[in-house]
C-alpha cells in the first residue's frame, strides 16, 4: 500500500515508514546489563525490561496503525507517549496532516512528530523517582490487511477523481482581505467587512502585513507566481483613499519566500520573511522602503524555521518559529529562541521544541498588545492547513517555561483564514476559498471561554471542511 502511493503521488523514499538501517538492526545490549530507556513500539504485549520505558500510542492504539484507523474515521491524531517516569501523566501531541487521505505522507508527519515528542521527553528532568510499572494499556480493535488494502484503493481513486475536478473547475487560491479603521479593531467590534484583492490569473496573495511610512499605507504580502512555482515579496501601496494598488514584487530570491515579517527598529525598517527551504532565517533591512532591501544577516542557519515572528521584551528579543522535524508537518511543532538584540546569537528555548500541536504552535502574525496582555495569533492546522486564527494570552514565559491560553477566534464563514495583523489603522486577513464572487467579505471575532480547550477534543469526529484536500502555500 505505502509503495503504491509513494509511486502515484511521487513521494520520497526516506521517510519514517522505511525499514531500519541493518546497523540499527544489528545493536545489541551487552551481558545482562538492563536498558537505560527503552521505546516500546508494540506496546500490546508484557512491557520489556528498562529503567524507564516510553510507550506511544496513536490515538489509544499501541502502534501506527492507530493513525490509519484516525484517518479512516475523519479523527484527529493524537499521539500519547506513556512515560513510566510519570505514569499519571503522558507526553502529548496532536501532529497535522498536510493530506489526511494520503497514509504514507501522514504516517510520515506523525511519527516524525513523534519522534520529537520522544526526544524532548528524554531531555526533560522530571526528578529521580521512576515508577517501573507500565502504565495499563487497554486492547483496541485493529485493522486487517484486507480492510487496509480496501481503504488505500477507495481513498486513491477518491483522491484521483478530486484532482480531476480541481482541473476542470480551477483550484483554490489565496486572496487579502484588508479594511481602514482607526479606532477599533475587529477584535473590538467583533464583526466587519473586509475588502478583497486577488492576485490576478497568474499569482495569489496571502501573508499580509501592513505597514504606515511617512503617512503612506503599505500591506507587504507573499505573491506566488504560478510560472515559477515559488512566493515572492510583494508590496501593494494603498492611497490617501485606502484603495489598493496593483502588488509589485521587492524581494524574490532562489528558493520560496511568504510571510513578510516588517517591523521597526533602531530607526530602520526591517523584513524576516519565511524562507524555510534555504534553512535559514534572513533579515532584510530597507535600503529605499518599500521597494529596495538588503540582506543584512543570516539570525540562524541549517534550520527550518517557518513564519518567524519576534517579540521584543526590554532586555532583549524572543524568536517564535514552527518548526518542521525530519518529515513533520512545518504547522505543528513550536520553538522558541532568545537573543540579546536582533542580530544576536539564538538560544533555543529550555523546554524546546515548547509544543507539539497542529491546533496551537504555528504563529499566524505579529503579536498584539491589548489591555495589558499580549496575545499571538496562531494558525489552527487540526483539520488541514489554513482553516482558521486563534487568538493565544502569553500567561508565562522565560528561559524554561512557555504557557498560552486560546482567548478568542476569527471566523471567516466559509473560507480559511491563517493570517491577521493590524497596524495604525490597517487591518489585514487572508483568505482562502475557490472563488470569492463579492469584492467584500464579513470577518467575524468570537472569545472563547475560559474553560473552553484548544483544538478538539480526543474523538471529536471531524465535519468535512471546504479547505481540507487542497492546494496551499507552504
Amino acid at each position: 500500500m505505502l509503495d503504491l502511493e509513494r509511486t502515484i503521488y511521487r513521494l520520497e523514499r526516506d521517510g519514517a515508514t522505511e525499514p531500519a538501517e541493518p546497523a540499527i538492526l544489528a545493536l545489541a545490549l551487552q551481558g545482562g546489563d538492563v536498558p537505560d530507556v527503552v521505546v516500546d513500539l508494540g506496546g500490546d504485549g508484557v512491557p520489556p525490561a528498562g529503567r524507564r520505558v516510553l510507550t506511544p500510542l496513536f490515538n489509544g492504539i499501541p502502534g501506527e496503525i492507530g493513525v490509519m484507523a484516525a484517518l479512516t474515521e475523519r479523527r484527529e491524531i493524537l499521539v500519547e507517549l506513556h512515560d513510566t517516569a510519570r505514569p499519571q501523566r503522558p507526553w502529548t501531541a496532536r501532529p497535522a496532516s498536510q493530506d489526511r487521505e494520503v497514509f504514507a505522507a501522514t504516517l510520515d508527519g506523525a511519527l516524525s512528530c513523534t519522534v520529537g515528542l520522544i526526544l524532548k521527553a528524554m531531555r526533560e528532568e522530571r526528578g529521580t523517582a521512576v515508577d517501573n510499572a507500565a502504565a495499563p494499556i487497554s486492547a483496541h480493535t485493529r485493522f486487517g490487511t484486507a480492510s487496509s488494502l480496501a481503504w488505500a484503493s477507495a481513498t486513491v481513486a477518491a483522491k484521483a477523481l478530486r484532482l480531476l475536478g480541481i482541473l476542470a473547475k480551477g483550484g483554490k487560491a489565496w486572496r487579502i482581505g484588508w479594511r481602514l479603521d482607526g479606532r477599533a479593531s475587529l477584535l473590538d467590534r467583533g464583526e466587519a467587512g473586509f475588502r478583497v484583492l486577488t492576485g490576478g490569473v497568474s499569482s495569489y496573495l496571502a501573508d499580509p502585513f501592513p505597514f504606515r511610512h511617512r503617512g503612506r499605507g503599505f500591506i507587504f504580502v507573499e505573491q506566488y507566481l504560478y510560472s515559477k512555482k515559488k512566493g515572492c515579496i510583494a508590496v501593494v501601496p494603498m492611497d490617501r483613499h485606502g484603495v489598493a494598488g496593483p502588488p509589485e514584487i521587492v524581494i524574490e530570491e532562489p528558493h520560496h519566500l511568504s510571510y513578510p515579517m516588517v517591523f521597526e527598529q533602531a530607526g530602520q525598517i526591517w523584513m524576516i520573511p519565511e524562507a524555510g527551504a534555504s534553512g535559514k532565517v534572513t533579515l532584510y533591512r530597507a535600503e529605499e522602503f518599500p521597494y529596495r532591501w538588503k540582506r543584512e544577516a543570516d539570525l540562524a542557519t541549517g534550520v527550518e524555521d517557518y513564519d518567524v515572528t519576534p517579540l521584543p521584551d526590554g532586555s532583549g528579543i524572543w524568536f517564535f518559529a514552527a518548526q518542521r522535524l525530519w518529515r513533520s508537518s512545518s504547522w505543528d511543532v513550536l520553538n522558541i529562541y532568545r537573543a540579546d538584540s536582533l542580530t544576536g546569537d539564538w538560544t533555543p528555548h529550555g523546554a524546546g521544541p515548547v509544543l507539539f500541536d497542529a491546533a496551537l504552535s504555528r504563529p499566524a502574525g505579529d503579536f498584539i498588545r491589548r489591555d495589558g496582555q499580549i496575545l499571538r495569533p496562531v494558525q489552527d492546522c487540526a483539520r488541514g492547513y489554513g482553516c482558521a486564527v486563534t487568538f493565544c494570552r502569553i500567561d508565562e514565559l522565560d528561559a524554561f517555561q512557555f504557557v498560552q491560553t486560546a482567548v478568542g477566534r476569527i471566523r471567516a464563514g466559509p473560507y480559511g483564514c491563517h493570517t491577521y495583523n493590524r497596524r495604525d489603522g490597517i487591518e489585514v486577513v487572508d483568505l482562502f476559498a475557490r472563488t470569492i464572487d463579492s469584492e467584500e467579505v464579513t470577518i467575524s471575532y468570537v472569545p472563547l471561554p475560559a474553560a473552553e480547550p484548544v483544538g478538539l477534543p480526543s474523538g471529536f469526529v471531524l465535519p468535512n471542511d471546504p479547505v481540507t484536500g487542497l492546494p496551499a502555500p507552504v
